[in-house]
Parts: C-alpha cells; sequence; structure tokens
C-alpha cells in the first residue's frame, strides 16, 4: 500500500528545484555571458492508448508540430525514453515516453500554453495524465 501512496505522490506533489544551466557557443567565454532566471517544464507524454494501441511517431509528430510547436517556438527538446506507473485503477503500466522539455521565461502565457498542450494531448489520445515537472533554473547563453 506505501508503494501506491509514494507513487501517487509522484503525480500529486510539485517538484521544485534549482539547477543551473548553461549553454554556450565555443566563442562565448562563462565571464562575458548574462546568467538569466527561468522556468524549466518536463512534460512525460506516455504513447500507450487504451486498449493496448500506441501512438504512432506520425501521430506524435502531427501533435508536436500542430500543438507544441506553434506555442513554443522559441525551442524545446524532445526525448525518446520508456517509463513506468501506476494507473488509476493501481495496475502497473510501462510504455515508451516521450519527455519534452521547455525552458523559458516564465509569464502567465507560457503557463496557460502548457494546460492547453496538456489538455489537448490528453483529449486527443484519451490520456489519464501528463506528469509535469516545473522547476526554476538559472541560465547563460
Amino acid at each position: 500500500m506505501s508503494i501506491i501512496i509514494l507513487t501517487s505522490l509522484l503525480f500529486i506533489v510539485p517538484v521544485h528545484t534549482n539547477t543551473f544551466v548553461r549553454a554556450q557557443s565555443p566563442q562565448t567565454s562563462t565571464q562575458n555571458s548574462t546568467e538569466k532566471i527561468f522556468t524549466k517544464e518536463e512534460l512525460y507524454f506516455g504513447l500507450s492508448k487504451p486498449g493496448g494501441k500506441t501512438i504512432s511517431e506520425l501521430e506524435w509528430q502531427l501533435f508536436l508540430n500542430r500543438v507544441i510547436t506553434p506555442r513554443f517556438r522559441e525551442g524545446l527538446t524532445v526525448i525518446d525514453t520508456h517509463g513506468q506507473y501506476l494507473n488509476s485503477s493501481g495496475k502497473l503500466t510501462r510504455e515508451k515516453t516521450k519527455l519534452v522539455i521547455l525552458i523559458y521565461e516564465n509569464s502567465r502565457t507560457k503557463n496557460q500554453m502548457i494546460e492547453e498542450v496538456i489538455a489537448s494531448y490528453k483529449r486527443k489520445f484519451q490520456q489519464e495524465s501528463v506528469l509535469r515537472v516545473t522547476s526554476t533554473v538559472k541560465v547563460s547563453f
């Protein structure tokens, strides 16, 4: 029973960490760069559909191109990964996952855009949830 509670907390408790991220080109030195505080979002999109089917790479690319990219034109990162979680009926589910990482200046507009992306994905692919992890990061370019 305690494993269910701990796993549930993973989806309920917001995670806030301070992480230092540095993106540099070869010509730039650390001393010449300006550091800024940004928000980092990690969005975990499971690729399993109800009934045992899987969201195809084409379906994912269409969703990425039509829903996510127009809202985050400044840039994003997508990583193919595998995950597991306890679903709402208590069954352990393992699935392929797309991890989308966004780093941006915090604003209500960006937060609303992320909520729209999550709602759209859940509706389109009949998903129970999309895991969202938010943290504050210090970046320099």
